[in-house]
């Protein structure tokens, strides 16, 4: 089986056209005709992902955020951001991002996202697209405290930034893996509860609990890396066993 028969069919669920037009899902460096021999997912293009990779022979990596983001005219190996790729490359190692595309796709993060922490009738929280960024859903009524501290238990999440009064009851919950700061209006317009997401400014905080909106900030890590695991059974399906997952865990954020 090659590269691209993995890509083909993991892209008729998550297909790269739906990714932002700023986004750069796709091929990052490789070779998608080489005979696959095994996969490694992580969130990230780390060291360790690479070195994982090199251990288990799998000569593919799947991300969900792209290493290669910003336009480059040169790749030089003596700046030390292309040292990953340099390790890459010298080990026959394709790379693959499934980002923003995955992010929007039925199945993909914020479905998994939201059916993880429990929510029901999920529809796209980016108004005026049936399918976009984020969603939103019911649960039954809780005191948004309580619902945190469940939804911190079930993604692993070092810590949750809150604001707002999280002592009211809640029933409807907006959610966006990753940075999601973009949404708040939307999750304010459909008069959701509690807001989920990562990355949210200490001003925009303040701003939307000043509306009304509970927002709950895991860290972009937490809301994003529980798709890898969806991914490996996914792919596990397809290929057999020869399928790998590295995590850091929640420790892209230090509480001193």
């Amino acid at each position: 089986m090659q590269i691209k028969y993995l890509i083909s069919k993991l892209e008729e669920k998550y297909p790269f056209y739906l990714q932002e037009e700023w986004d750069n899902s796709g091929l990052q460096i490789g070779n998608p005709e080489d005979e696959l021999r095994g996969v490694v997912l992580s969130l990230d293009l780390e060291e360790e992902s690479i070195d994982l990779a090199i251990e288990k022979r799998a000569n593919l990596i799947i991300t969900h955020h792209p290493y290669l983001f910003s336009p480059t005219k040169s790749i030089d190996f003596r700046n030390s951001f292309y040292n990953r790729l340099e390790k890459a490359i010298k080990n026959d190692i394709t790379i693959f991002a499934f980002h923003t595309n995955l992010d929007i796709a039925e199945g993909g993060v914020n479905d998994n996202l939201g059916e993880i922490i429990g929510l029901k009738d999920m529809k796209s929280l980016e108004q005026g697209k049936e399918l976009g960024l984020g969603r939103y859903g019911n649960i039954e009524k809780i005191n948004a405290k309580d619902f945190l501290s469940q939804v911190k238990e079930k993604l692993q999440a070092n810590e949750i930034i809150c604001y707002g009064d999280v002592n009211k009851e809640i029933e409807k919950v907006g959610i966006c893996g990753g940075a999601g700061a973009s949404l708040l209006d939307d999750a304010i317009s459909l008069n959701c509860d509690l807001f989920i997401s990562g990355d949210i400014k200490y001003h925009e905080g303040m701003d939307y609990a000043n509306k009304g909106l509970i927002i709950a900030d895991l860290g972009h890590f937490a809301s994003e890396n529980h798709i890898i695991y969806k991914l490996e059974k996914e792919i596990k399906k397809i290929i057999g066993d020869e399928v790998f997952t590295f995590s850091k865990t929640d420790s892209f954020r230090t509480f001193i």
